[in-house]
């Protein structure tokens, strides 16, 4: 059940009564973690985070940046989404699968201004109970995007990159957001990063701590109490980061849905763990 107010986040009811609003376009955000023949939304378009970022060497820094965009026009023409579309995501459910995902999408649309964004809370397992499934096929399911020409995103003011953030460690109106899971703050690789550890000072606040155990956002007091606790302070700019941003664009968006400001680092610890100092606590 819902129980966070925000007006990005809709719950899978939502998509229901809009299934016949042919200016709803509905996005699959669990793109290549999706295995042929699993099931989806059956008007879904499924959309990988890589579809729609910069690519690059893993680690490099490149990797996880936003397109420009006129490359987004030409996304958005596959995606038969225009001006008045209004665009629905899901991904997997936390906190046992996904990454947050969705919002990734959210995050990333809003660069380019189309605002009208929303992500299904509860992911797919609410989106499933619905009964509107089909089993995915790669080859006419997920966009192709092969033919866009990719051009790194201009006047980004949403998100920080490695030479910036390296001077901004340590100042003491800034806080570092390690959004990564506890024990990849303390210490454990899992995705190949070239460094154990994270950026020092940083402050472990992992993306699925923010969901309850049945995968939906908890509560605008439960959240502001966790934040609290952890020792944000609204007046302190935040700096979100993971693997390679994904992770942090979900943690970004709740937070400054409660009033923080937030800049995620898109290039994030795979790239920070080959030109900074890591530390363990």
């Amino acid at each position: 059940m819902t129980q966070f107010d925000f007006e990005k986040l809709v719950d899978a009811e939502y998509l229901l009564k809009n299934r016949t609003n042919d200016k709803v376009i509905v996005i699959d955000a669990r793109g290549s973690m999706l295995e042929e023949g699993s099931l989806m939304y059956d008007k879904a378009v499924v959309v990988d985070w890589t579809d729609i970022s910069l690519l690059g060497e893993f680690g490099g820094e490149e990797l996880g940046k936003l397109l420009s965009k006129e490359n987004y026009q030409q996304i958005f023409k596959k995606l038969s989404i225009s001006h008045d579309s209004e665009v629905l995501v899901y991904g997997f459910t936390m906190p046992e699968h996904g990454f947050g995902d969705e919002a990734r999408v959210l995050y990333t649309f809003k660069y380019t201004g189309l605002n009208n964004v929303k992500f299904i809370d509860g992911g797919f397992k609410q989106v499933e109970k619905l009964g509107f499934n089909k089993n995915y096929e790669s080859s006419s399911d997920r966009i192709d995007v092969s033919d866009v020409v990719r051009s790194e995103a201009t006047n980004n003011d949403q998100a920080i990159f490695t030479n910036e953030l390296l001077l901004k460690i340590g100042d003491e109106d800034v806080q570092i957001i390690d959004t990564r899971l506890e024990v990849e703050y303390n210490g454990r690789v899992i995705y190949g990063e070239n460094k154990a550890g994270h950026i020092p000072g940083a402050i472990s606040l992992p993306f699925n701590s923010l969901v309850d155990s049945n995968g939906f956002l908890k509560s605008r007091e439960e959240l502001e109490k966790y934040v609290t606790d952890k020792g944000l302070d609204k007046n302190k700019l935040q700096i979100t980061y993971c693997t390679t941003g994904v992770r942090a664009s979900y943690v970004a968006v709740v937070l400054e849905e409660l009033g923080f400001e937030v800049r995620n680092y898109e290039p994030s610890f795979a790239r920070y763990a080959n030109v900074g100092e890591v530390v363990l606590d």
